[in-house]
């Protein structure tokens, strides 16, 4: 039964359930086994929804000493291991509506107080770090064993109001004091562990949680939690054939494509984790659901997100946009605070950025002690997460509506292909709704990133500040062999309302832009090898004022067609129509006759 599982486990299955009903299983026994010889307290930090709470239930089981349900797994067949028996007490720190500190010791004290009428060990401490104590001792008299803790979302209070920093300190201060209670009475204690998504709980102090061993980011330990490739290939394989016939089906896949095509689309879209381990890690909840559905969405992101990352992202949303991702101490990574929260270990912590890869460098010696200068880089890891990320920021940050975001992502990539300019131009302007409250940093560099998060949002592959001799704002990759190099500036307002001026800014603007992607010699490496390359400038002016152009590089001199929006402007440079009261198109200077007469003819006949 379990060498060919078949039946996908229903969501929040225990251990005991999916072994009993057959469902599939991913063996993580191994890594269970070598846990609880190796350590007597230990950390576990995971992106949620990743098998934290399964991880806990199966070594809750584990130490109740049933072996028939761990027939045929790895710690079964280890002689060593006696699957004798322990009092199991489990926690979990997910509490809601939590408002006070007050409220969170409450909710503490009745959880030791129900532990211990189920263990009828009575209580007369006045303290849950007294009450903990008492308990630990009770049950360890009542079944001569000392006890096992298993303590899940550790961190929960802290982390959920991390928004309001008074209040996560007095959580972490309350949780500090009933780690520490643990720490005191490791003398009753065989096994303890606790998970979470971050090392929020964690103090500068050597106490309390810090005394807990951190294996998140020890090799040894990687594949955890979530699917390893080989698991993925073994539990999987009796599905490949139904998935891969229901995909051609909707057109998510080539009606040619082979399993092997099947099982790296799935890496694509749901795989990429990586905690330092050799093999990367799908995505547990990901997997299931896309075997379940038969179809390739973004199932762990849109299921929800830290509420931390909301905040943090209207506080400092630059840091978000453009995340820095190399030269991280793993120290740095692996430690975060209340008071000092980073962009980068933040996203890692709550799984929108993996470990891409480590690099190894010289010993130094600073302050007469020798440290190892590691330093690891991140990356996104999957599509799901990059496309729904993108997204996401542009919600949060710009305060748009989804509909709005809906309407850029399917416009932007076939507006870039056609060179359509009157597209581009009002589907940024769009865009131009509510960055200005949140950004607090020069103008030209809020639509630098503005236009960044933009195209990552409408699902292109965007480099930014891309280097000729000098550099231009973005280049993306619109298609094999398809390049666009984006040419940005920022027309400083003056204070005027004469529509004809502000046409000429946005206009001369536009001019600049072209020049800079022409003198820093942009395209020349895109063009060498090959690629089609489009040349688009943009303007912006103001709050919502944007003008865009296409340029051809080679047909510098000939009439070019531009687009400025809202303004509602149309005419040659220095010839601006008197009354415009309709959106029509800027054309610059050099228009053939019929060209500018046809233009006219529009705007006469919508005035």
């Amino acid at each position: 039964m379990r060498s060919q599982p078949k039946v996908l486990p229903p969501s929040g299955s225990t251990f005991r359930e999916i072994i009993e009903g057959g469902f599939l299983y991913a063996d993580k026994t191994k890594y269970i086994y070598w846990l609880v010889k190796r350590y007597k307290s230990c950390f576990l930090s995971r992106p949620r929804r990743f098998g934290k709470t399964l991880l806990l239930d199966t070594i809750r089981e584990l130490f109740q000493g049933d072996r028939e349900l761990f027939k045929g797994l790895f710690i079964e067949n280890k002689s060593d291991y006696a699957f004798e028996k322990h009092p199991v007490l489990r926690f979990s720190m997910g509490y809601a509506k939590l408002l006070a500190k007050k409220d969170l010791e409450d909710r503490i004290e009745y959880d030791l107080r129900f532990a211990a009428k189920n263990e009828r060990v009575k209580l007369s401490a006045k303290t849950y770090g007294e009450m903990l104590g008492e308990l630990l001792y009770g049950i360890s008299v009542k079944y001569r064993a000392s006890a096992v803790i298993l303590i899940d979302e550790y961190d929960s209070p802290v982390a959920r109001h991390i928004s309001n920093p008074e209040l996560a300190s007095d959580f972490r201060d309350v949780l500090h004091e009933f780690y520490s209670a643990l720490k005191q009475n490791f003398m009753y204690i065989r096994f303890s562990i606790l998970t979470g998504t971050t090392r929020l709980a964690f103090t500068a102090s050597d106490s309390g949680p810090n005394s807990f061993k951190d294996i998140s980011l020890k090799p040894e330990f990687a594949g955890i939690c979530g699917f390893t490739v080989p698991e993925f290939n073994k539990i999987f394989k009796n599905r490949f054939s139904k998935a891969l016939k229901g995909l051609k089906k909707i057109g998510d896949i080539g009606q040619d494509a082979e399993r092997e095509t099947l099982k790296a689309k799935i890496l694509e879209w749901y795989g990429g984790y990586n905690w330092l381990g050799k093999d990367q890690v799908l995505n547990p909840y990901s997997i299931i659901n896309f075997f379940d559905d038969e179809r390739l969405c973004a199932y762990w992101p849109s299921s929800g997100h830290p509420s931390r990352l909301s905040a943090l992202m209207r506080e400092r949303p630059l840091d978000f946009i453009r995340p820095k991702l190399d030269s991280y101490f793993v120290d740095d990574v692996r430690s975060i605070d209340i008071n000092s929260l980073e962009a980068v270990p933040v996203l890692f912590h709550s799984g929108y950025l993996t470990i891409d890869h480590r690099i190894r460098k010289n010993k130094q010696t600073i302050d007469g002690k020798t440290v190892d200068d590691e330093t690891i880089t991140f990356r996104f890891p999957n599509r799901e997460v990059s496309l729904y990320f993108t997204s996401f920021c542009v919600e949060q940050i710009f305060c748009l509506q989804i509909g709005v975001i809906r309407d850029l992502v399917m416009k932007l990539p076939g507006a870039l292909l056609r060179e359509d300019s009157e597209v581009i131009a009002d589907a940024l302007h769009n865009l131009l709704a509510g960055p200005m409250s949140h950004m607090d940093e020069s103008p030209e560099n809020r639509y630098r990133s503005m236009l960044h998060v933009a195209l990552l949002a409408a699902g292109l592959e965007v480099i930014g500040e891309t280097h000729g001799k000098s550099r231009s704002d973005s280049l993306v990759l619109l298609a094999d062999k398809v390049r666009v190099v984006i040419g940005l500036k920022y027309c400083k307002a003056v204070g005027t309302t004469d529509k004809e001026r502000l046409a000429e800014e946005l206009a001369s603007g536009l001019d600049e832009a072209e020049v800079q992607i022409l003198d820093n010699d942009s395209i020349a490496p895109d063009r060498t090898a090959g690629c089609k390359v489009i040349c688009l400038a943009l303007a912006f002016r103001g709050k919502d004022e944007v003008a865009a152009r296409f340029f051809d590089p080679e047909k510098i001199h000939e009439p070019r067609e531009s687009w400025a929006t809202p303004m509602n402007l149309w005419g040659r440079r220095g010839d601006i129509c008197a009354d415009v009261s309709c959106q029509v198109r800027y054309m610059p200077d050099q228009i053939p006759m019929s060209v500018e007469q046809g233009a006219c003819q529009k705007g006469a006949s919508q005035q």
